[in-house]
């Protein structure tokens, strides 16, 4: 509990320095080097999703880093493909408190990336969200809980947390209640029989393979094969995903508010069931 309240306290006190002065009128440029409208996959090549790590940093963001980047591979050993295309997570190395402007654009420059799984820390997501935002790459956190950032992102920026803006709010409690939930527990179970470690700083991991298995069902439902190719509209999975409701996560039913992407905090309902 310590870490956890850590985390969120510096990342969320951080952000609010930076969105400020992107108020201000600091917002990074986001240049040309955006992705396409629609994804089109050949035959044979896979279906590519950005993860935002940091594993160069703090110690403790290493760590929970690596756990979500696990936590997302079982969600695609799970889902391993979509209508035949398997799928490639690409491991992207950002920094969780510092200005990831190149990080992103390397993101929306290769544009078979499909989405982003990230970006861990608000901080970090303040610089990137407003080039994922031009390029039109639908995002989704299960981390970054700062109640700026639908602002810098407004058809791209989801997440699977719910906002906390301080240790000790509502939505830090929310993430104390979701980490003890019992399907959060049995994931934990699982989690640590195929890596050999227990997931680090919970719920953020079971809240990455939710975002992940989120993803992946969309991905799925707006997709279509022409010609032998996947092609994926970019704007249609934008839509699916902001329009989620009652979306089944091991982190109770996942619900998105359509207008800025937060998650809706129903965890009493969750606890009836």
């Amino acid at each position: 509990m310590p870490l956890m309240k850590w985390f969120a306290a510096v990342g969320i006190a951080a952000a609010a320095v930076l969105v400020s002065a992107a108020a201000a009128g600091a917002r990074p440029v986001v240049t040309s080097a955006t992705a396409t409208s629609t994804v089109v996959m050949p035959r044979g090549q896979p279906v590519q999703i950005a993860f935002t790590a940091d594993t160069t940093h703090l110690p403790l963001i290493a760590d929970v880093s690596a756990s979500a980047e696990d936590a997302i591979r079982m969600a695609i050993e799970q889902h391993p493909t979509i209508r035949g295309f398997w799928v490639q997570l690409n491991h992207v190395e950002t920094d969780c408190f510092g200005d990831n402007t190149a990080s992103a654009t390397a993101i929306v420059s290769n544009t078979q990336n499909t989405a982003v799984l990230g970006n861990i820390c608000s901080v970090g997501m303040v610089s990137a969200l407003p080039i994922y935002q031009a390029a039109g790459v639908v995002t989704i956190s299960g981390s970054a809980t700062a109640s700026v950032l639908p602002s810098l992102g407004p058809t791209v920026f989801n997440r699977t947390a719910v906002v906390s803006d301080a240790a000790g709010d509502a939505g830090d409690i929310w993430a104390s209640q979701v980490a003890a939930l019992p399907s959060v527990l049995e994931w934990e179970q699982e989690f640590a029989a195929e890596f050999g470690m227990a997931p680090f700083l919970e719920p953020y991991p079971a809240l990455y393979f939710d975002a992940a298995s989120l993803l992946l069902n969309r991905l799925q439902q707006v997709s279509r094969v022409v010609n032998g190719n996947l092609v994926i509209d970019r704007a249609a999975l934008a839509r699916a995903v902001r329009n989620t409701t009652k979306f089944q996560g091991i982190s109770c039913t996942i619900t998105l508010d359509p207008l800025t992407g937060n998650r809706v905090d129903n965890l009493a309902g969750c606890a009836q069931n």
